[in-house]
């Protein structure tokens, strides 16, 4: 699966049923990314922004908005076509990501809001858990959206170092935190990714000498949207959105340009995702739906990855994966141990990346909110429910699920299980018992605004406010 690192519209599926099958047999890694028991253990950068699609990339088409840095990753290392954010919304993604779970097994189906007293729980164990027990130095930089009282805060949940925010930036009050002390009461967002960017490059200077995992949250491209004036009007007909990306776009060049100026470009894995699709603006490439469809614009999201040591520059795999891989890929690279107590969702997807190998993955499930939007085969998916004008529509109720073929129909055009009823049926049945699993993890997290109109809003990390 080696070749261009660029992609271009749906090409990609069509290489993907073919390469599925002869990977295994036909592929051999490059000498470039040949790896032994006893090489250093990478460092890890995980840059996950806030809702950017797909298609907002301009590798990946982007119209107007120019991405070279971002791009740059996947040009020298690798891109996948077929990934897939853990939620099609923010807390449930950023759960997934962390936990290797999917949203429901934590407790985490819906988005916090300012007056929520719940968050990601104790008990679970994030990635930055894992590493920093692995003997790795951990920093968060950025939007954590996971809970905002002292127990769910990231300095609870692995991270030895925060700067950031406790969720999105439509959401008041908005004040940036270093540990739990606020440093910032009324931020000024045009300049916020340049403090983020500020901290990573320092962050990355500091503990060169040692392995590191940094977890780099923007809050962009999510709304309202900022940049510094000066970049205004620099995406032309992209608007804001564009300069917000672009402006993103920058601070990315910094902190690849941070790891290259400290020596450490050949062994630091970094990645760069987006916890779901796009929102009111962006763009979801060829892909049916947007953030918070149940639709692949809600879920499938860029990925690109690069890691000179382990990954040759141009290559691209076409086979399935989602963000709760990174939990167990991580462990293995790093020699850290996975929880052995609990159900991970996730696979290693090593093969993946440095060999072109398929997918571990026979199925992946979608969530939305307490429910199953979809599942999902290497060729097929179930579209379980759809919206319409703001409704929820069951299809296992009103008419039936969909079946698409996603190798030749990707837009989810076509409904097909009168063709494939075997299929169907298979996955029909995998979707009732995954639905059965999670029905009793529901949980009940109010409305948008407080019913107590009195509720404290923003972090309680001191006990006296």
């Amino acid at each position: 699966m080696t070749g261009s690192a660029k992609i271009s519209g749906l090409s990609a599926f069509g290489r993907f049923a073919f390469a599925a099958v002869i990977a295994s047999l036909l592929w051999s890694p490059p000498a470039s990314a040949q790896t032994s028991d006893n090489a250093p253990r990478p460092n890890f950068v995980v840059i996950f922004v806030d809702d950017m699609g797909w298609g907002d990339l301009s590798s990946s088409g982007a119209e107007y908005i120019e991405t070279p840095h971002i791009d740059s990753i996947g040009t020298d290392g690798l891109v996948m076509s077929q990934f897939y954010a853990g939620s099609n919304v923010c807390s449930p993604s950023r759960a997934a990501l962390l936990t290797g779970r999917y949203a429901p097994r934590s407790g985490m189906q819906f988005v916090t809001r300012p007056h929520s007293d719940w968050g990601l729980p104790s008990e679970e164990i994030t990635i930055a858990e894992m590493l920093r027990n692995a003997g790795y130095a951990t920093g968060m930089i950025g939007k954590w959206h996971l809970g905002h009282r002292l127990e769910y805060w990231p300095t609870q949940q692995g991270f030895e170092s925060f700067l950031g925010v406790p969720y999105s930036n439509d959401q008041e009050p908005f004040n940036l935190y270093r540990g739990t002390r606020m440093v910032e009461r009324e931020i000024d967002q045009t300049t916020l990714e340049d403090t983020y960017a500020t901290e990573a490059e320092r962050f990355i200077a500091d503990h060169a000498a040692e392995p590191f995992f940094l977890y780099y949250a923007t809050n962009f491209p999510h709304r309202p949207l900022f940049f510094p004036p000066e970049n205004t009007g620099r995406s032309g007909p992209a608007g804001d959105y564009g300069d917000t990306i672009e402006t993103l776009d920058d601070a990315v060049g910094r902190i690849l340009a941070a790891l290259d100026e400290n020596g450490l470009r050949e062994n630091t894995l970094v990645i760069f995702t987006s916890d779901n699709g796009p929102w009111f603006q962006g763009s979801s490439g060829p892909f049916k739906g947007h953030k918070g469809d149940t639709n692949e614009g809600g879920y499938r999201v860029p990925f690109l990855l690069r890691w000179p040591a382990g990954v040759a520059a141009g290559t691209h795999n076409d086979a399935m994966s989602m963000s709760i891989d990174m939990l167990p890929t991580f462990a293995q690279l790093a020699g850290a141990q996975v929880p052995q107590d609990r159900t991970i969702d996730g696979r290693d997807v090593t093969a993946m990346w440095t060999r072109g190998a398929p997918s571990p993955h026979e199925i992946l499930y979608f969530i939305n909110n307490n429910g199953l939007a979809a599942v999902r085969s290497p060729r097929f998916k179930l579209l379980l429910s759809e919206y319409y004008r703001a409704s929820h529509i069951d299809f296992r109720r009103y008419t039936a699920p969909k079946l698409f073929d996603m190798l030749a129909d990707p837009q989810e055009r076509y409904d097909i299980a009168n063709r494939y009823p075997g299929e169907y049926e298979r996955l029909l049945a995998l979707a009732e018992e995954m639905s059965a699993e999670i029905a009793p993890m529901a949980v009940d997290r109010g409305g948008i605004y407080p019913d107590d109109p009195t509720a404290p809003l923003g972090p309680i990390l001191d006990g006296d406010r």
